[in-house]
């Protein structure tokens, strides 16, 4: 048995012309173009090699299954390409959520050094860093303010 590919484009030349009962004679540049990509690991270098690669295989039909399987390798490294583009796009600051407790939650919300974390220290005794520098607030906190037989969820939020 052959050593297993370690990722799917890692495919040697015997392995690519594998399926094919036709000659192929590939000319010695398109074998060192081939050896060249399945060295390369960056997917946009890949793919450029791979044209190249298809430009210099001879077209005719003991080809043809060959280019096949190389113009199918290439269509999902470009999906690849897209997908890990739309990946990045997608990547967005970071959401908070804060389990709901009590009969309501509040968000206490306002500039910095508004007195939003004295306010919520005070009403509620929860440990919330005071600072007199801007910004100390960089994650929602809690806080559960009793009133009469009532719980309210103060949330915290960073400055607007």
């Amino acid at each position: 048995m052959g050593v297993k590919p370690r990722s799917r484009f890692m495919v040697r030349l015997h392995d690519l012309l594998r399926g094919s009962r036709m000659v192929t004679n590939l000319p010695h540049e398109a074998k060192a173009k081939w050896n060249e990509v399945t060295q390369t690991r960056n997917p946009e270098e890949r793919l450029r090699l791979m044209g190249e690669f298809m430009s210099l295989v001879p077209k005719h039909k003991g080809t043809d299954r060959m280019c096949a399987r190389v113009k199918r390798q290439m269509a999902q490294l470009r999906q690849e390409i897209e997908d890990k583009k739309k990946a990045a796009k997608r990547r967005s600051a970071p959401s908070y959520f804060i389990e709901k407790a009590g009969a309501a939650q509040v968000a206490v919300v306002g500039l910095t050094n508004a007195g939003r974390s004295s306010l919520l220290r005070a009403v509620t005794n929860s440990q919330v860093e005071v600072a007199p520098w801007p910004f100390a607030t960089r994650v929602p906190t809690p806080g559960m303010l009793p009133y009469k037989d009532i719980q309210f969820q103060l949330v915290e939020a960073p400055p607007v």
